[in-house]
């Protein structure tokens, strides 16, 4: 799991960003207020200079004396741009350049008008103040004084305020940050550590491991909530290892059962499949022993003898090559055309006394993908079911064995691994080939259906067969990946299914 910032940074940071923010909004809204202060009362230093320039003309009768008293008062106060104007609209005096633009109206102001050039929230106080206001001129009527009042000195303590709040903000945000970090470790990050470091010791196989947290919170609750919860998690754990030893315990006697009862079923089997010819082989050895036989009852006797050997040979050949195809000299795994397979076979059969009177009905699909499998053992598996279908119908008049080839499409084989997962409705499909054998003998009984696959199990009579024909046939199929079927009932015949993978899904 990828690891990202930690607890103690994220919480610290979010106080920071949330301190950084209060203290900046709040000296905005300071800043804000004290700019606002100082133009009312940069405006009411102007309203006393035009109650100045009013009452000089009041107090002098000749309107030429008083705007140059005017301009002199002006001058002496700082103010570098002014226009005084007669009742007739003539400029009277002027000194400097007025700004351009009508201005943004600060505020009504008892007497005269004023209007701010510049400025905004995050702009500063402005650029200048124009002060605006009527003058009554001394019999002649009404003129207008005009003049601008720089706001350079309040942008300079304006700056001034706003570098003492930044760095108010900055130590604040320290502070914040060194008390933060300490309370958080010993609050909130250190016991938090300590509950992880547990809950890894326990997930590594230390069951026995505690949180060792010691804070009155919502943490420490946490912390014995976890506690409890691995006490009982052990517990759980311990009875849990006590009934998976019982179980393996328990399976490896049943396989030792299993596997006795195998093995005895299989050497009662071959003891009891051997035990004739070889007891045929004694008697046969007991006559040639005693003496007093003529030639031809000698050969006889050895020709008999050599068919009981033979015999024995191929019980064991036959329970011997089970599992899967191996190799032999010069055949190996290969494509297999089943259909011309199948025709093979019957030809080969053809020439069995216990195959005669068979009629072979084909129902071949044309087009079949081959399969990969070694041919010599298929052959084997296709002659054994064509020569059961044929012993099936021994006593009948007529002897139809069905063959049929075609393709279905079925999910894959489950595997035998217990990390393999089970096989659902999404499963994938393979196309397999499939080759059907039916014939219409006295078919297998509900019992004798159980049994059908296991070694040395037969239902013909004595001397037709070992019983490990189909079993040889299972084994060979199953090597290849496919599967054997069967259904049958008595008196209805019996049909037995082969599928094999499609070499198309290779």
């Amino acid at each position: 799991m990828k690891k990202g910032l930690g607890i103690r940074f994220q919480l610290t940071a979010g106080m920071v960003i949330m301190t950084v923010a209060g203290i900046g909004l709040i000296g905005l809204l300071s800043v804000k207020i004290v700019e606002r202060s100082a133009l009312a009362w940069k405006a009411s230093q102007a309203g006393d200079m035009v109650s100045f320039v009013r009452a000089a003309f009041r107090v002098q009768k000749e309107g030429a004396l008083a705007a140059s008293i005017t301009g002199a008062a002006l001058k002496e106060a700082g103010v570098s741009a002014f226009r005084l104007t007669g009742p007739s609209g003539r400029a009277i005096l002027a000194e400097g350049s007025m700004p351009d633009g009508p201005g943004e109206r600060f505020a009504p102001m008892e007497g005269f008008e004023a209007f701010r050039y510049g400025g905004g929230w995050f702009e500063g106080a402005g650029e200048s103040l124009r002060i605006s206001a009527p003058v009554s001129w001394p019999g002649q009527g009404n003129g207008r004084i005009e003049f601008v009042l720089s706001l350079a000195d309040i942008n300079e303590e304006m700056a001034g305020a706003r570098r003492f709040l930044l760095i108010y903000a900055l130590l604040d945000s320290a502070i914040i940050v060194i008390f933060g970090l300490l309370l958080l470790s010993r609050s909130v990050v250190g016991p938090l550590k300590r509950l992880e470091e547990a809950a890894t010791r326990i997930a590594g196989g230390r069951l026995y491991e505690r949180a060792r947290v010691d804070v009155e919170n919502e943490i420490g609750s946490l912390a014995a909530s976890f506690n409890s919860m691995a006490g009982r998690l052990e517990e759980e754990i311990r009875s849990l290892e006590r009934v998976n030893l019982e179980l393996t315990t328990a399976q490896d006697e049943l396989l030792r059962s299993s596997t006795l009862a195998v093995v005895g079923r299989l050497a009662a089997g071959i003891a009891h499949e051997i035990g004739n010819p070889l007891g045929a082989l004694r008697g046969y050895m007991d006559l040639l022993g005693k003496g007093g036989l003529d030639r031809a009852e000698e050969a006889e006797i050895v020709e008999r003898a050599s068919r009981e050997v033979s015999r024995i040979d191929s019980i064991v050949r036959e329970f011997l090559e089970v599992a899967r195809p191996r190799r032999r000299e010069g055949v190996a795994i290969a494509p297999v055309d089943v259909n011309a397979l199948i025709e093979e076979t019957l030809t080969t059969l053809s020439m069995r006394d216990d195959f005669r009177g068979v009629r072979a009905e084909m129902d071949l699909k044309e087009g079949l993908s081959p399969v990969m499998a070694d041919e010599g053992k298929l052959r084997q598996v296709f002659m054994n079911l064509l020569l059961n279908a044929a012993h099936s119908m021994d006593g009948m008049a007529e002897k139809p064995v069905k063959i049929s080839t075609g393709i279905e499409s079925r999910p894959k084989k489950a595997g035998r691994r217990r990390s393999d997962q089970p096989l659902g409705a999404d499963a994938a499909m393979t196309e397999f080939i499939t080759v059907s054998f039916s014939d219409s003998g006295s078919g297998i009984s509900g019992e004798d259906a159980k049994r059908i696959f296991d070694p040395f199990f037969t239902t013909k009579g004595s001397g037709r067969g070992t019983g490990l024909g189909l079993f040889v046939s299972q084994s060979i199929i199953n090597a290849h990946g496919g599967e054997i079927a069967f259904r049958s009932a008595p008196g209805e015949g019996s049909v037995f299914t082969v599928a094999l993978p499609s070499g198309r899904n290779l």
